[in-house]
């Protein structure tokens, strides 16, 4: 990137993913500061492949785990924020113990 280039920045907390065969949409989403003022605004939209939507999560996952296994720190998901997403307590908790770190 050419020096003095800004990188655009977004604040993003939805997302939506969509996907067919060849690959995977990303819509990431700003709720509005008030109800009333309507739906949430994509801010960002990235699209790619099965296969580096696969390693990103995996790399995503081990990341996480790592920052609170150094840190001694713990980020919990709320269990309302799990069921909107149609995610069991017992598959959230299998996938985040499901392996060692390394």
């Amino acid at each position: 990137m050419p020096e003095g280039k800004e990188v655009p920045e977004f604040y993003s907390d939805q997302f939506e993913i969509v996907g067919g065969p060849y690959g995977v949409t990303i819509n990431f989403k700003k709720t509005p500061p008030e109800p009333r003022m309507g739906a949430p605004e994509v801010v960002s939209r990235t699209r790619m492949s099965w296969e580096h939507t696969k390693s990103m999560v995996y790399v995503m996952w081990r990341y996480v785990r790592k920052v609170e296994q150094e840190s001694g720190v713990s980020y919990p998901v709320p269990m309302k924020v799990l069921s909107e997403q149609s995610i069991g307590r017992e598959d959230w908790d299998s996938f985040w113990k499901s392996s060692p770190l390394f």
